[in-house]
């Protein structure tokens, strides 16, 4: 039987679990661009990596880049010029 690779994505129930919130509060955090993450357009539902809440965790800034058709990443600043 094989096991299942874990996605590279969370959902903002993984995440509120994560950063001991509610799920109302990650929705209003995604709503200001204030944590990273993705919303392809077209679509409400928000997707989120790790390495990105593991960066914005430390501090990191961020980078808002809106898509045509309404969708938004929201990233962590890299590091390097």
């Amino acid at each position: 039987m094989a096991v299942a690779e874990p996605s590279l994505y969370l959902v903002v129930e993984d995440v509120a679990e994560r950063l001991h919130c509610s799920t109302r509060t990650v929705h209003e955090l995604t709503r200001t661009s204030s944590i990273p993450h993705r919303r392809l357009p077209g679509s409400r539902r928000c997707l989120f990596r790790t390495d990105e809440l593991e960066a914005w965790e430390d501090g990191a800034l961020l980078e808002v880049h809106e898509l045509p058709g309404g969708g938004r990443v929201v990233t962590p600043r890299s590091s390097t010029p």
